[in-house]
């Protein structure tokens, strides 16, 4: 293997391990439930799913297991608002 391509493997490894490094704005994701599939989303800092404990209450075990998956790359609506 090329010495560039294992210097490219060595730095994605690191990059994986460096969250930090990733900000997530917009997100579309099928989860798959305990009974059916539903389709989750991250918008504008607002997350959405089409479940009915989503639609009824605005939030769900489905939304609340994604945000943990992907803590400190989500970004927060504070984060969406540019810098003056």
């Amino acid at each position: 293997m090329h010495s560039s391509i294992i210097g490219k493997i060595d730095k994605a490894k690191r990059y994986a391990e460096e969250k930090d490094r990733v900000s997530i704005t917009s997100l579309r994701a099928t989860f798959q439930g305990d009974h059916n599939a539903y389709a989750v989303g991250f918008e504008s800092g607002s997350w959405h799913c089409e479940c009915r404990s989503f639609l009824t209450r605005g939030m769900c075990s489905h939304t609340m297991a994604l945000h943990r998956m992907l803590e400190g790359m989500v970004a927060s609506s504070q984060d969406l608002v540019p810098a003056i």
